[in-house]
């Protein structure tokens, strides 16, 4: 296994722009969940005192609207992530110094894997389906 290059002070501080905006990035994915299943929650309570099949395309399309933006956020961590990897690894072709472009040094992220993963489908997908059967059983 070879040894990735000594990295300069400036390298490291590169290093430290990137994952302060990774961080920002999982933070703000979290906060999507978050505010999707209180969302989720308050309109199933609504649905739940006055039962109305007209609810369900409410709740799921909020779901589907928070699981756009919540892959957004996913996609752009993974561009950063994969921007971080090149710039520690070094090599023949590193990207600029201080670059924060991730769409352009980063590693292909296409969108459809990633809304598509496992934890993005078993969180909104199964959100989406439960608190769709919870609104139609109780109407």
């Amino acid at each position: 296994m070879t040894r990735p290059p000594d990295l300069s002070e400036q390298d490291l501080k590169h290093l430290e722009l990137l994952q302060s905006v990774i961080s920002r990035l999982s933070n703000n994915s979290f906060l999507v969940k978050g505010w999707c299943i209180t969302l989720n929650s308050v309109l199933i309570a609504v649905a739940h005192g006055r039962p109305n099949w007209r609810t369900v395309p409410v709740v799921v399309a909020v779901a589907i609207g928070f699981w756009l933006l919540d892959g957004y956020y996913l996609r752009q961590e993974r561009l950063f992530r994969s921007l971080y990897e090149k710039i520690v690894a070094g090599g023949q072709d590193p990207p600029p110094r201080f670059t924060m472009d991730a769409h352009r040094y980063g590693a292909e992220t296409p969108w459809l894997p990633v809304l598509l993963s496992r934890p993005m489908l078993f969180c909104y997908g199964v959100l989406a389906t439960a608190a769709s059967l919870l609104i139609s059983f109780f109407s």
